[in-house]
């Protein structure tokens, strides 16, 4: 599998793409979701081997004593170090299903993915928590026993939110996370769609995947690529926000989204986050996920979250939308750092569409 030597990241620069560089570089944003997708698609050590073997890869020259992620992580260096890697991902995509060949080829060609430009950072300030809240606490004092019902509510919500590959005005690949407001609209971040200096520049395409996600015996199940009308993205740098309008009726049975939230979040509520983490198949974070801090402006939470989960829907426990999510924020506190992901109050997004006369 041949392809060009640079992937378009460095705000514009032409660099060495992530494949030709030796040794292999997995701290590079392209290498992590290649890495994220075989880990998460081939698991088993036999399935592994098999992929080996067919490329002409020694399997006795990998370490095979930790985890899958560890093995792959072995497996994309040594392959690299014996100019394997691009035949290793050519039989990976002749043998996998539509979508991991649709992945392969967006990873290995000339514009692979890179980060979204980063978010605003105008209004970090750190915001505190009420004092006399632990974790602790809350556990014993409130019971964390769910309806059934939150299930099959949380599945109905999840056909709603897809995963975006964004393409901007000078050939850079980004991937984000959106989800379904109205009949052809989606909402996601402005950092997801706009790149450059200031409020950015509009993006030259945007795809979305709508049920790209596995089956629970780890397949990946069909998906319908939406295209989108790039020209329509609209959106609003400093509360981080931008909709973009399908170019298509997205598959029968896609939920549309309420921005409407019944109840504000509270510090001790949890949030649940539908998420494309690494651009890969949907995921939900939803441990340890108490809200640290809430005010007018933001929600920060603790529930996990990725690159490419930005845009990405945060609800409470009524499924009800409660924020945007967009970034991850820092504290230094007793020696040590707290790390709590952030997202827009889902209010202050409703009343900025309706400020712009955007129909939902």
């Amino acid at each position: 599998m041949q392809g060009p030597t640079d992937d378009g990241e460095g705000g514009g620069q032409r660099v060495q793409h992530f494949l030709d560089t030796l040794p292999f570089d997995l701290s590079r944003r392209p290498a992590q979701e290649l890495w994220a997708l075989l880990a998460d698609t081939y698991y088993r050590d036999t399935q592994v081997e098999a992929l080996l073997r067919k490329t002409g890869i020694r399997p006795a020259v990998i370490n095979w004593s930790g985890s899958t992620e560890l093995t792959w992580a072995d497996v994309l260096v040594k392959s690299r170090n014996q100019n394997l890697l691009r035949p290793l991902l050519q039989v990976v995509a002749d043998g996998g299903d539509t979508a991991v060949a649709a992945r392969i080829k967006e990873l290995v060609g000339p514009d692979s993915p890179t980060e979204s430009p980063e978010a605003f950072a105008g209004d970090l300030a750190w915001r505190d928590t009420p004092t006399g809240t632990g974790d602790e606490i809350q556990i014993l004092a409130e019971s964390t026993l769910l309806d059934v019902a939150f299930l099959r509510r949380g599945f109905e919500l999840a056909t709603g939110v897809c995963r975006l590959l964004v393409t901007n005005q000078w050939g850079q690949k980004a991937h984000g996370t959106g989800f379904r407001i109205g009949e052809r609209l989606v909402l996601t971040n402005h950092h997801v769609l706009f790149s450059g200096p200031d409020d950015g520049v509009p993006p030259r395409s945007v795809d979305a995947w709508f049920g790209y996600e596995r089956g629970f015996d780890g397949a990946e199940l069909a998906y319908s690529e939406v295209p989108t009308r790039a020209g329509t993205a609209r959106g609003e740098r400093t509360h981080d926000w931008a909709v973009i309008e399908l170019d298509a009726d997205p598959p029968e049975g896609t939920a549309v989204i309420s921005l409407s939230s019944a109840k504000p979040p509270e510090p001790g509520d949890r949030v649940y986050v539908i998420q494309h983490p690494h651009g890969g198949p949907k995921k939900i974070g939803m441990i340890h996920n108490e809200i640290r801090h809430v005010d007018d402006d933001i929600v920060q939470y603790r529930t996990d979250t990725a690159a490419g989960s930005s845009g990405s829907p945060v609800f409470d426990e009524r499924w009800c939308l409660v924020a945007l999510h967009h970034r991850y924020v820092t504290h230094r506190t007793n020696g040590g750092i707290e790390y709590r992901n952030q997202g827009r109050r889902i209010e202050r997004v409703a009343e900025a569409l309706a400020a712009s006369r955007i129909g939902v």
